[in-house]
């Protein structure tokens, strides 16, 4: 008796896990499902349309790029890539970009390759390349490393070996015409014709060189002494004020230069800063930003400066009246090492800080003495120079 009932225990185990097995089973019976539409991947045939913000992505440890934003927001529409250091121009009519970038085959060591690619804005896609001598300078990026002239149909390259020299690319073609020498000068201040292109140098003249129809040099001319090295160097950065060069010093004096000659010329000096309590002086690489149609430049500023404190980040932004030669006013702006501003009936101005990244958008009211208010930001690495148009 004691065996039937372990055997009949033992049967109705088997039979109650064999029905909870149905029951598990039976929801997985199949069923017939429709087919998952395949996904179709797209890319867009062209950037939103819109005013434009770039950024110079300068990647020491790889490649860099080229980020497009939007003007009114700072939303971004796409970048274009690029080698190792790149140095960007936007061509006049702003539908052409321009950048030189290196390609080294293995990072640290070895041969480089230097090119200069065209690409178009509209749709971010490569037009032409050209391959230069592997001498352009790869250091951060600003302004004068890199210009295209007004017509689009050459490019100017700053060199460092250290030697200093500007290669110059014919950009229909792709082939390096010329490259020019200017022993002891820096960047290319380019002339609104693009037949010449000024340099500063060390010994406190510009160096001016003509560039002829073939794209060769055709001359050159130093200046007479323009500016003071020891007491009061230059920053490197021009901005083009009513066919003039306009430099800026490093304690807050402007420098009218013309360069329309075969040899540059000063036009005017006048310091804006030296008035003002707080030992306040330009500060940054890129450091103006120039509204035509106001007449107002616009200064990256810091206080309490002292030697070295150039590459400083600003504190503030000033907007100095050129015709009354006076400062309108003073805008808390912190953080910037780079400018650059839009040329609308209202003024925007764009900044970023190369030392930690990040991309800012202000506001400036014409009605207010140009007083400018931060309205977008956005961290952003590797952010090194800003173009708007």
């Amino acid at each position: 008796m004691g065996r039937s009932r372990f055997r009949g225990r033992s049967m109705s185990g088997k039979w109650a896990a064999t029905l909870l097995g149905l029951a598990v089973l039976a929801p997985c019976v199949a069923v017939a499902q429709a087919p998952i539409p395949a996904e179709e991947l797209s890319v867009e045939k062209a950037i939103k349309p819109g005013p434009n913000v770039f950024v110079t992505n300068n990647a020491w440890a790889g490649a860099g790029a080229i980020y497009v934003f939007s003007a009114d927001d700072l939303t971004y529409k796409g970048d274009y890539s690029t080698g190792m250091q790149p140095q960007f121009a936007l061509a006049p009519d702003a539908a052409t970009g321009v950048v030189a970038s290196a390609f080294p085959k293995r990072i640290m060591s070895g041969p480089v390759e230097a090119i200069v690619q065209k690409f178009d804005v509209a749709t971010l896609k490569t037009q032409q390349e050209a391959t230069i001598p592997p001498k352009f300078a790869q250091v951060s990026p600003q302004q004068g490393q890199i210009q295209v002239s007004a017509d689009g149909a050459r490019a100017f390259i700053q060199n460092a070996t250290p030697a200093t020299s500007v290669t110059v690319v014919d950009l229909k073609s792709g082939k390096v015409t010329a490259e020019a020498p200017i022993p002891g000068c820096w960047q290319i201040n380019l002339s609104p014709d693009g037949r010449r292109f000024s340099s500063l140098c060390g010994d406190g003249t510009l160096l001016t060189v003509r560039i002829g129809a073939d794209g060769k040099v055709a001359g050159q001319a130093h200046s007479k002494l323009i500016f003071d090295v020891e007491k009061d160097p230059l920053f490197a950065q021009s901005v083009r004020v009513d066919g003039d060069l306009m430099f800026v010093s490093y304690s807050g004096v402007f420098y009218r230069i013309s360069d329309k000659g075969d040899a540059a010329e000063l036009v005017d000096t006048y310091p804006f800063a030296k008035d003002i309590p707080g030992g306040w002086a330009p500060s940054g690489y890129s450091v103006m930003g120039y509204s035509a149609r106001h007449g107002i430049m616009f200064v990256l500023m810091h206080p309490d400066a002292k030697d070295g404190s150039h590459k400083d980040a600003s504190q503030e932004i000033w907007a100095v009246d050129l015709a009354r030669k006076t400062v309108l006013y003073r805008s808390v702006a912190k953080g910037l090492t780079q400018v650059a501003v839009s040329q609308g009936q209202t003024p925007l101005v764009f900044g970023v800080n190369s030392h930690g990244g990040g991309l800012f958008r202000f506001e400036v009211d014409p009605t207010a003495k140009f007083a400018a208010k931060l309205t977008h930001q956005i961290a952003l690495k590797d952010a090194a120079a800003v173009t708007v148009r």
